[in-house]
């Protein structure tokens, strides 16, 4: 029998590897090499550190994190120490791409801007940034993308591409969103990827929006610009130095959120099940939990959409569906709560939402009547909402 030791947060992780052994669970912020020393295996979100001071003289032969991102672990250091790591790719891309959707059609009508014509600027085009790709000209935008390493790629291999330079792109786009991992070393690093000189070349009504990593957008150059009314918009889910965020960038952003992005309940059980399947492969162990009973719709999700109102315009009336689905305004409400906070509290409370954030499911959940949806709507809610008709 395994000793496994995951954090706290990993939805339904007793469930899950029960019958692999013993779990214990520990707030995965605070996870120290005490805690690890003794075990097999080792489940991690990216708020903890994976690292030579974490797994030194450790048991630890197995590594999983619930992740898409990996700048948290040293691969490097486990590769060297022949500890298996697996993670998450993809598993909540769904639920990000769902964000940004929300994000904008929030701030759009906000605004009074219609969407449909605007150009999108998608920087990092991996598990997210190719979604967007797809799905967002069912919206009316226009997109283009900019991705060096799969550029480079492409050329390599003698293949057309769609990829752009990155100076290009902010020059041209209404809308720019980020959607890398986080580098700080290499050719193509994103540490400060989104600098002073780089949002001076972007449109001064452009809007950035930010779900992927806080230090790939220069926070200090971020509050300058929006001081200086340098942009016309700034939509936040990352931050540098997290949990505790910038209280002056704070304030001049559109829309703040705790790092939440990816944390429908959907995406988050599937990092759980891409975990066990790498675990149960690892091992060569028969597979004995079915995560579809933690699937299953309950009391808590209300996923039968109410048309909204026929005589909207298109991105109010899309606004008005996705609301029901996923209401930012309390994600923003409840992150604008923290300047008001003492400074030795701020970070508990910080990650106190991320801990405790309600259970949201994914737009593909949801259905709506078909003969509900106005014709000329029918691509963006299928295509780009990707809502069920019923």
């Amino acid at each position: 029998m395994l000793k496994i030791v995951a954090d706290e947060n990993i939805p339904h992780v007793n469930r899950a590897f029960e019958n692999l052994g013993s779990v214990t669970l520990h707030p995965g912020r605070s996870l120290s090499a005490a805690d690890v020393w003794d075990a097999d295996v080792l489940l991690v979100r990216s708020v903890t550190r994976v690292n030579k001071a974490l797994l030194a003289g450790s048991k630890v032969r197995f590594v999983g994190s619930a992740t898409i991102g990996t700048d948290h672990v040293d691969q490097a250091y486990l590769q060297a120490q022949s500890i298996f790591f697996a993670n998450a790719p993809g598993s909540n891309a769904d639920s990000v791409v769902e964000y940004f959707i929300a994000a904008l059609l929030r701030h759009a009508v906000a605004t009074g801007t219609e969407l449909r014509g605007k150009t999108l600027g998608i920087v990092g085009c991996g598990n997210i940034g190719s979604r967007l790709v797809q799905r967002m000209p069912a919206l009316g935008l226009h997109v283009l993308q900019n991705d060096p390493p799969l550029q480079e790629r492409a050329e390599a291999e003698g293949r057309d591409h769609p990829f752009i330079p990155l100076d290009r792109l902010l020059a041209e786009s209404d809308l720019i969103t980020v959607h890398t991992p986080l580098t700080n070393t290499g050719r193509h690093a994103t540490f400060h990827l989104l600098d002073a000189p780089q949002l001076a070349l972007m449109k001064p009504d452009a809007w950035l929006i930010n779900a992927a990593r806080g230090p790939v957008t220069a926070n200090v150059a971020l509050r300058k610009a929006l001081e200086t009314r340098q942009l016309g918009a700034v939509l936040l889910d990352v931050w540098e130095n997290e949990p505790t965020p910038d209280l002056g960038l704070l304030q001049h952003t559109a829309l703040a959120t705790p790092h939440i992005a990816g944390y429908s309940y959907d995406g988050k059980v599937a990092g759980t099940i891409m975990l066990y399947d790498a675990v149960v492969a690892h091992l060569d162990v028969a597979d004995a939990w079915d995560p579809e009973s933690v699937l299953a719709p309950t009391k808590e999700d209300h996923l039968a959409l109410t048309p909204p109102p026929a005589h909207l315009p298109e991105t109010a009336w899309l606004h008005h569906l996705v609301q029901q689905m996923y209401n930012l305004d309390a994600d923003d409400a409840r992150m604008r709560q923290l300047a008001t906070l003492p400074a030795n509290e701020q970070g508990a409370y910080f990650s106190g939402l991320r801990k405790h954030y309600p259970r949201r499911r994914t737009f593909n959940r949801h259905t709506l009547p078909a003969d509900a949806v106005p014709t000329a709507l029918h691509t963006a809610v299928i295509q780009g909402l990707r809502v069920q008709l019923g």
